[in-house]
């Protein structure tokens, strides 16, 4: 094995974590359509740099969203999709430059807070009640840009919005998610590349987690088709256990 590839290997403890964390959220993903950087990022951000856990949970999250992808894209609501992207496009820089500003540990804290306070929007079932129209799309989609610059998990936002539209199905909803989460996560990787903050050890360790992730989507994607009337009660446990992480990161 080439020496410097050997620098890049994370110990033996540390992968171990980060592959529970990576099959976890590969598995949320698989299921519901979103979450997996939500799960994902506060472990990570116990263990790496803010933009190491930026990188991480988004290439992981992009990549594992592929095998998904083709039934997601024959369900698809495209227009839905760009009134949410298009706003978010110009949060993400805000998102990248506040990981500039903000010092490690008070970003670790920022995320965990995020990741409790969604995770409890969502288990007390709270819905966007407001107007619908372009500036309410435009805001979901703008602050699901920066929370995605931020950590990856810029999810919520917009899947609490859209679950507040009765018009549309779990299906539907599913089927933005991923198309909209994958365009998001990808466009802001090339904002992170053209900033020149990518490196070895963040493709090296994304290609090592990538097999777990990969992995737990495909049986998350399993379990979504053959859950039936089971489908509420998984997804509740799901953010439970989001929650739980969310207040592990923050005490620790």
């Amino acid at each position: 094995m080439p020496d410097w590839l050997v620098t890049q290997l994370p110990a033996w403890p540390v992968f171990l974590v980060l592959a529970a964390a990576s099959f976890s959220g590969g598995l949320l993903l698989g299921f519901t359509g979103f979450g997996a950087g939500l799960l994902m990022a506060p472990i990570f951000s116990l263990l790496m740099p803010p933009t190491d856990v930026l990188v991480l949970v988004l290439g992981i999250s992009s990549i594992v969203s592929l095998p998904i992808l083709p039934d997601a894209i024959r369900q698809v609501d495209w227009r839905l999709v760009m009134r949410l992207l298009i706003p978010s496009l110009f949060g993400m820089p805000v998102g990248l430059a506040m990981l500039q500003w903000v010092d490690p540990a008070t970003m670790r804290k920022t995320v965990a807070l995020m990741v409790i306070t969604l995770a409890l929007l969502m288990l007390a079932g709270w819905h966007y009640r407001g107007r619908r129209g372009t500036v309410q799309d435009g805001l979901a989609g703008l602050l699901s840009g920066v929370m995605t610059a931020i950590a990856g998990i810029g999810g919520p936002p917009v899947v609490l919005y859209m679950l507040s539209d009765r018009s549309l199905g779990h299906a539907a909803i599913r089927a933005a998610s991923i198309l909209f989460f994958l365009l998001g996560q990808s466009a802001t990787l090339i904002l992170v590349g053209l900033a020149g903050d990518l490196t070895a050890r963040q493709g090296v360790w994304t290609v090592m987690l990538l097999p777990f992730a990969i992995g737990a989507t495909l049986l998350g994607a399993l379990l979504h088709r053959q859950a039936g009337s089971r489908q509420a009660f998984l997804r509740r446990m799901s953010l439970f256990a989001l929650l739980g992480i969310g207040i592990l990161a923050l005490v620790v």
